[in-house]
């Protein structure tokens, strides 16, 4: 497989998650980007939820695992380029898969009373994934900063690491707020941007294999 394909891979993962995103919005009546929750979306009592589900987040989890575990072996061979780039692919795109495959209850049960099994597996996989995601992207950044011809490649990265660890902590410490949704938002932006800047930097700066 192509360096070529490989970051196009990685783009195609983020552009979905985006276009399920921009789409569950306006599928329920009502619904705000700035207070709900993205899960609210393709909640498990949603119309639309089941082809939110398995048309974008789904498949956007998977290619974005995809992309990290195989562009490992085209950036410089470096141990802790290839635990952030695993690790991000694991947490992040591997949660977005089981939390697409384990939709939470209506109104994402914030207040997990009675919750369902789908709901507690949701609830760990987004625990998990935005509490180990910011870590994995800043040492993605700190290690970009020493590929070659990287450019502003892991300043980018690294700024997308502490706003997602900034946001992630808002996150959690205000699940009820007004502005939930947009604090997962800019969370959830920030690690996507991070995948870009690693796809373009693979697709720009490295010769097609």
């Amino acid at each position: 497989m192509t360096k070529s394909t490989i970051s196009n891979i990685g783009i195609g993962g983020v552009v979905l998650f985006v276009v399920a995103a921009i789409c569950g919005a306006f599928l329920i009546p009502g619904y705000s980007q700035v207070s709900n929750f993205l899960s609210e979306s393709y909640a498990i009592d949603t119309t639309y939820g089941i082809y939110l589900r398995v048309l974008g987040y789904i498949p956007s989890g998977l290619l974005m695992l995809l992309f990290c575990f195989f562009a490992v072996k085209h950036f410089p061979k470096n141990k802790v380029t290839s635990i952030a780039l695993k690790g991000i692919g694991l947490f992040y795109g591997g949660g977005t898969i089981l939390t697409g495959i384990f939709p939470c209850d209506a109104g994402c049960n914030k207040e997990m009373i009675n919750p369902s099994v789908a709901q507690l597996i949701h609830s760990l996989s987004g625990l998990f994934s935005y509490t180990a995601t910011p870590f994995f992207v800043i040492m993605l950044g700190l290690a970009a900063l020493k590929w070659k011809d990287a450019g502003n490649t892991g300043k980018s990265i690294l700024i997308c690491g502490f706003v997602s660890l900034v946001f992630a902590v808002l996150f959690f410490s205000q699940l009820n707020s007004p502005y939930g949704g947009l604090i997962q938002r800019i969370l959830e932006g920030s690690i996507l941007l991070s995948i870009l800047f690693t796809a373009f930097d693979l697709k720009k700066n490295y010769p097609i294999s």
